[in-house]
């Protein structure tokens, strides 16, 4: 039950990051585009458009952290080897793993590559280190 709640809480944490950031791109580039007004009916507050996506942003972090808590929960009865850094190394490895099918295909497109290469490895780094470690504090 650990291992849930350190998913958990580490996607809580990314939501918090991701949402305020995600917010900001969207009103600045609603200035120079007008993309939130392409997303949203003509006359939506941006700023109500921004709590939207941080309610989403909160949802799917949190939702994904515990889903891979679960997962770590899983292979931590049955191998609960180290390596890489980490209390559970084959959960590391299917972390990492996750992250590349998610995040190499961004790398395509060269406006991405930077913003693809921070999320991928901010992710892969919280979801694959600290929910193992943070799980293994809480046990």
């Amino acid at each position: 039950m650990a291992e849930v709640f350190a998913g958990f809480v580490v996607g809580y944490a990314i939501s918090l990051v991701v949402s305020p950031l995600g917010a900001w791109v969207m009103v600045s580039s609603n200035n120079r585009s007008g993309f939130a007004q392409r997303v949203a009916p003509p006359g939506t507050n941006v700023v109500a458009l921004a709590v939207v996506v941080h309610l989403g942003a909160v949802l799917l972090f949190t939702a994904i952290g515990m889903v891979l808590g679960m997962l770590l929960g899983g292979i931590e009865h049955r191998r609960p080897d180290g390596g890489l850094g980490s209390p559970n190394g084959a959960y590391t490895l299917i972390v990492i793993a996750l992250t590349a099918v998610a995040f190499i295909p961004a790398l395509a497109l060269p406006a991405l590559r930077r913003p693809a290469l921070v999320a991928g490895s901010a992710f892969a780094l919280l979801y694959g280190w600290a929910v193992p470690w943070l799980a293994r504090l809480g046990e």
